[in-house]
Parts: C-alpha cells; sequence; structure tokens
C-alpha cells in the first residue's frame, strides 16, 4: 500500500511540475528571441588594411575575433572546452537537469541564489541574446535563467551538437578584447586553433570561467591551475 501511495505522489508531482514548465514556457514564449536568426551568424570581427604586396599595415576591431569552421578547431582544443565547461554536451537538450538539481540543492543551503550549472548551450544564449533575455552583469533572477533556459532548448532543436559547439567557440570571450577560440589561440600562443598542443587547448578552456581572473597575462598560477583542472577532466572523461 505504501509503495502505491509513494507512486502516485509521485505522478502527482511529475504531472504539476509539467503543468509549471508549460505555463513557463507560454508566459515567456512572446519575448524570446528569433533563433533562426543565427542561420545568418556574422559577428564582429577583425578588419585587416593590406598593402598591394599584402602586407597587413593594420587591423581594426570592436571585437578581435576570426571565426572559423568546426574542422578548423582542434580535436584537442574542442574536448578540451567540453569537458572544462560541459561534460554532459553531447547528451543533454540544452539543459542538464543533474547539475541544476545540485546547484538548486547548493541554492537552497545557502539561501541565495549562485551561478553555475550553465551548459555550453545557456552559455551561447547568453552571449547571442543577451540584451533579449534581459541578461546583464551580475543578475541571476528567476526569470532571466527560465529565459536563457527557453533560448537554450531552442538553439538546440534548430542545430546539430557540431553547429552549436562551432557556434561557442567563435562566440566566446577570451580575454583582452578577443572573441573566440582562432582569436584567442593567436594572441596567447601565435599559432591558429587547429594546430595547438594538448596542454595549450587546456589553457585555453580554461581561461573561458574567468577571463579577467584567469587569463595567463594577468595570472600565470591561475591559468596553470585552471589548465590542469581541464587537463584532470580530460582524463576523467576519456579524451586523454
Amino acid at each position: 500500500r505504501f509503495a502505491g501511495h509513494a507512486g502516485l505522489a509521485a505522478l502527482f508531482i511529475v504531472v504539476a511540475l509539467l503543468g509549471v514548465l508549460s505555463g513557463v514556457m507560454f508566459a515567456y514564449a512572446g519575448d524570446l528571441p528569433l533563433i533562426s536568426e543565427l542561420d545568418r551568424y556574422a559577428p564582429s570581427a577583425i578588419t585587416r588594411v593590406y598593402a598591394s604586396n599584402g602586407e597587413t599595415l593594420g587591423e581594426f576591431a570592436i571585437e578581435r575575433r576570426l571565426v572559423i569552421p568546426y574542422d578548423d578547431i582542434s580535436p584537442h582544443l574542442r574536448q578540451a572546452i567540453i569537458s572544462a565547461e560541459d561534460k554532459d554536451f553531447d547528451n543533454h537538450f540544452g539543459l542538464s537537469v543533474s547539475a541544476m538539481l545540485i546547484r538548486l540543492g547548493n541554492d537552497i543551503v545557502r539561501r541565495r541564489m549562485v551561478a553555475g550549472a550553465s551548459t555550453l548551450t545557456m552559455q551561447l544564449a547568453r552571449g547571442l541574446f543577451a540584451e533579449e533575455i534581459g541578461f546583464t552583469l551580475g543578475d541571476k533572477s528567476p526569470e532571466r535563467k527560465i529565459k536563457e533556459i527557453l533560448v537554450a532548448i531552442q538553439i538546440e532543436k534548430r542545430y546539430t551538437k557540431r553547429e552549436i559547439l562551432t557556434f561557442y567557440c567563435n562566440q566566446t570571450y577570451f580575454g583582452h578584447g578577443t572573441h573566440g577560440v582562432e582569436a584567442a589561440t593567436r594572441l596567447y600562443f601565435g599559432k591558429r586553433a587547429k594546430d595547438v598542443t594538448l596542454e595549450e587547448a587546456a589553457m585555453i578552456a580554461g581561461i573561458i570561467q574567468t577571463p579577467a581572473r584567469q587569463s595567463p597575462y594577468v595570472d600565470r598560477s591561475a591559468a596553470m591551475r585552471r589548465r590542469n583542472y581541464a587537463l584532470q577532466r580530460m582524463a576523467e572523461d576519456g579524451y586523454i
């Protein structure tokens, strides 16, 4: 009898949660950005001025970025980013339920909302559509998080994991005015993103969390610690 009552209670909770989720999605559906705009993804990039002999005379950019395709990103770098930022990237639908439950538990214990549990797709949603979802620095409101999750789910429905990771690698900020992995690897190591070594890839992936503090130009020790963390995660995930 107890098992039967417990099963009914669990079923009731699931139905209630689905109802709440449906209501939330309906309430915010009209405020979400048009995801299809990503079909014409053309972010700000570096403009170069060349002499007649091909020599670079100058570079101008609001955001230092060089957009590259998936195949021009080293497998080491793709794997390092996934391990360091979102180990379940290939398996979730834009939202890591387990990570969010763990984070929710921590929030309840601490009696405040803290950052974290964002998937790569949620980070991409925030970076691309910050204004539309109402994101401002330090904003941890439930409304902003809900919009971020809904946008991430829409991105996952429209694009493949390969496309999403390519968007992410070209969009993410790596410090010192540099956006995207190609500009980042050229800044930090003087080489293209497809040519970085395992250790260099882990260093680049480690910068993502807090570029202002974990850039090797700012704090080499912090950058090394985060690099080592990325390498350890890659080993645990079976990449190395």
